[in-house]
């Protein structure tokens, strides 16, 4: 470590000030006045417990500051205390190293204009990390107490605003919102999104699949700025006069239709229309692959044609509602696989409640609960009663070359829940907000 050629001298113990009164060596004072100005300021570290603790070259810890509010670690030379966290900030060190419960530490200190930055009132970022294990966290330096807690307080109301331009943004990815933690950007990209393609046009398609919107579409925007790469809107009651994202009357009717028929008593808030332009692509192929292969496959006897079913899916985490809006069902993730090893969805949004995970939306005082599930379409074909951990699906009996089963499902007849194999046999459609 180097050793520091610049030493302070603590002025009087001051316990309930952090490092309140540093300055210069009376034979240091005329040098470095960026250095002076800024030792003579108040510092305060913020986000380490590490700081608080003793360099591990010299053992000592100054008694004139508690331990919670002793911003960094002192040594004791020529018979005066020195701040080693505060010589190495300003002598322009790179990083200092220090030594607590048997653990190596490193914090690398910001950029080289820190001293410029701190006069001006700007805290300076700093990285420690245990050198032992590699565990990193970031750290602030401030110049002064005062300015930190002013700039807390701009943060803040800057980011009361921040979220407010969120919030009016119906293409918003709004389902995990900590106000203490500000947007990345002070209001969400605007995006343009194409689907592309003439999707959902035949009849074999729900209604609710043949009105969606094709033009006009925004880019999913996700406020800690995670990729998003599906077109998002968000869609309320049209009754709602005070809401800026009203559903169509026609779409808003049938996704409540469907909430009754889901048989959850719950009432239902809001809804996220999701639509994927390489996800839709993906199953509709694949719609076209699984209904060309019962058309071939079947003798007249056992004829069965393809059908599409609007069914609940329910992930535990928001995590996970972000990763199938981006990359689809994946079956590797299953976990309880009582019918085979594959997607699960259910006829019941009561039952896919139970999978569900709760959401934290910006109004959190309004509805200080709210869960979230999915909607979804699901290809189904010929059924089998599933067995625990089965994969692949049985081949069928009456198949004349042996295809197997489409879909498992927990009883025949009168299935109520569904088990997909294939990738993109599956596609989120809505995500459901209730209480």
């Amino acid at each position: 470590m180097q050793s520091a050629n610049l030493p302070l001298v603590k002025r009087g113990p001051s316990p309930l000030r952090p490092l309140k009164g540093f300055c210069l060596a009376p034979e240091h004072a005329e040098q470095a006045p960026l250095q002076r100005q800024l030792i003579l300021q108040s510092c305060w570290l913020e986000g380490s417990s590490a700081f608080h603790h003793t360099s591990r070259h010299l053992r000592h810890r100054s008694t004139h500051a508690p331990l919670r509010m002793q911003p960094s670690w002192n040594r004791r030379r020529l018979g005066r205390w020195e701040s080693i966290g505060l010589v190495a900030f300003c002598q322009g060190w790179s990083s200092v190293d220090f030594r607590r419960g048997g653990h190596d530490y490193r914090v690398t200190l910001g950029t080289a204009s820190r001293l410029q930055e701190a006069c001006a009132g700007k805290p300076c970022d700093a990285e420690q990390v245990n050198q032992q294990t590699g565990a990193k966290r970031r750290v602030k330096r401030w110049p002064s107490w005062a300015q930190k807690q002013s700039f807390e307080q701009q943060w803040a109301m800057q980011a009361i605003q921040n979220w407010e331009n969120w919030n009016g943004a119906d293409w918003a990815w709004l389902l995990d919102v900590n106000t203490l933690v500000p947007p990345s950007t002070e209001s969400p990209p605007r995006r343009s999104y194409v689907l592309g393609c003439s999707t959902f046009q035949s009849e074999f398609w729900p209604p609710i699949l043949r009105q969606w919107p094709k033009e006009n579409l925004m880019c999913a925007a996700h406020p800690q700025g995670e990729r998003c790469n599906f077109a998002l809107q968000r869609l309320t009651a049209p009754a709602l006069t005070e809401s800026k994202c009203k559903a169509s009357p026609q779409e808003w009717n049938a996704l409540q239709e469907l909430w009754q028929q889901g048989g959850r008593g719950s009432k239902l808030l809001a809804a996220f229309r999701v639509q994927n332009r390489g996800l839709i692509e993906a199953f509709t192929a694949q719609q076209q692959v699984m209904q060309r292969r019962l058309a071939e496959d079947h003798s007249d006897a056992h004829a069965q044609s393809l059908g599409v079913r609007l069914l609940w899916h329910g992930t535990r985490t928001v995590q996970g509602l972000l990763d199938i809006c981006r990359d689809g069902f994946d079956r590797a993730r299953a976990q309880t696989c009582a019918y085979g090893k594959g997607c699960y969805f259910a006829s019941s949004a009561n039952y896919s409640d139970r999978y569900a995970c709760d959401v934290r939306l910006p109004r959190s005082d309004l509805y200080p609960r709210v869960r979230a599930v999915f909607l979804a379409a699901v290809l189904v074909g010929d059924c089998v009663v599933g067995a625990s951990n089965m994969y692949p699906p049985p081949q069928k009996p009456h198949s004349a070359s042996g295809e197997r089963y489409e879909n498992a499902c927990d009883r025949l007849p009168n299935p109520s829940i569904f088990v997909t194999f294939k990738d993109h046999q599956a596609l989120p459609l809505y995500i459901m907000l209730y209480e």
